[in-house]
C-alpha cells in the first residue's frame, strides 16, 4: 500500500509525494527490518492518520491508529518515532494504551506477543525494551513488570519493578508437552 501524499504534512518547498517516497525508501533500507535468514528483502507498511519526516533531524513521526507491518511483525500504536542514521532506521519508539508488538518465534513459529505504555524497539540490536505496563507472553512464558527489557534473538526477558513500586514482577513460566 501506498502511503497517501495528502496525508502527509511537509515543509514548504518539499513536495508530499517526495516526502512520501523518501520514508518509504528510508524504512527498505534497514537491514533490521530484513527477513531473518537468507532472502528477499520485505516491504514496510505504516499506515497513520499523520506522518512527518524530519530528514535533517533523522526523526519519522505518525501519530494516529498507526500500524507498521514488515514481514510477519506488527506494531500497533497511538505514536511512533522512527529514528534514521544515514537514512537508515535504528530505532522506533512507540506509545500507546497500550502499544502493541507482535512477532512469530522464528523456531516454533509461535506468536510473541509484547504490550507497555512505551516500547524502545532498538532495531540493530533486535531489542525491545517496555516501560510501564510492561507484558510479554511468549510460548514459554508470560512476564509483567513495570519494565522489561526482551532479546529477541536470544529470547532472554529481564523484567523489573519501579522503583518504590509496590507491585512485584511476575512471571508464569509454561510447562512443556514432552510427547
Amino acid at each position: 500500500m501506498t502511503p497517501n501524499p495528502h496525508s502527509l504534512r511537509h515543509r514548504p518547498g518539499q513536495p508530499g509525494a517526495r516526502v512520501a517516497a523518501l520514508l518509504l525508501l528510508v524504512l527498505l533500507a534497514t537491514p533490521a527490518f530484513a527477513q531473518q535468514g537468507s532472502g528477499p528483502a520485505l516491504p514496510v507498511e505504516i499506515t497513520a492518520d499523520r506522518a512527518e519526516m524530519d530528514e535533517r533531524q533523522g526523526l519519522g513521526t505518525y501519530t494516529g491508529d498507526v500500524i507498521v507491518i514488515r514481514g510477519d511483525m506488527t506494531l500497533e500504536a497511538d505514536k511512533v518515532y522512527v529514528r534514521t542514521r544515514d537514512r537508515r532506521p535504528y530505532e522506533m519508539e512507540a506509545h500507546g494504551e497500550p502499544a502493541r508488538l507482535e512477532s512469530p518465534d522464528p523456531e516454533t513459529g509461535e506468536m510473541r506477543i509484547a504490550t507497555a505504555l512505551r516500547i524502545d524497539y532498538l532495531l540493530n540490536e533486535d531489542r525491545m525494551i517496555l516501560t510501564d505496563q510492561a507484558h510479554v507472553i511468549t510460548s514459554r512464558e508470560e512476564a509483567r513488570g513495570k519494565r522489561i527489557t526482551y532479546d529477541l534473538t536470544t529470547d532472554v526477558i529481564e523484567a523489573e519493578r519501579g522503583e518504590g513500586d509496590s507491585e512485584r514482577v511476575r512471571i508464569t513460566i509454561q510447562p512443556r508437552d514432552d510427547e
